[in-house]
């Protein structure tokens, strides 16, 4: 067992360096009255909740704050990997009561992605690089 004390946090001379605190991610609800949400598209993870897998996505808006919020049957055909770094908007339309899906009435969303990736998820050259352009 170690007796070992906490590690303390070091002072630099590096004035250039700014801090900012990270926050936990609020979880998004869309509904009639929070409709919509926008921000830079941080990518998602699969989790497990109630017992099934299920898609989280994460969102950070314009003042730094993240947002995640569940993957439906309809965002999963819409929202790709390839969206992280860009700027997107969702949106709930409401709900399609003749398409069912796990016996819920579907949920509709419309999804806009900017066309170019935020200039901060470009890379040094500010060119765009993908999986694709990896040769391993």
């Amino acid at each position: 067992m170690s007796t070992g004390t906490a590690p303390q946090i070091r002072k630099t001379d590096n004035r250039s360096r700014e801090m900012q605190e990270v926050r936990e991610p609020q979880l998004w609800k869309f509904t009639k009255e929070t409709p919509a949400l926008e921000g830079v598209y941080l990518g998602a993870q699969k989790i497990t909740l109630k017992g099934k897998e299920a898609v989280q996505h994460t969102l950070e808006d314009a003042a730094g704050n993240r947002f995640l919020f569940l993957g439906t049957y309809d965002l999963e055909r819409k929202i790709s990997p390839s969206h992280v770094g860009h700027w997107m908007q969702v949106e709930f339309e409401g709900e399609d009561r003749d398409v069912r899906t796990q016996g819920a009435a579907l949920r509709r969303f419309r999804v806009s992605i900017s066309k170019q990736k935020e200039p901060q998820y470009l890379n040094a050259h500010g060119v765009d690089v993908s999986d694709a352009d990896v040769p391993f």
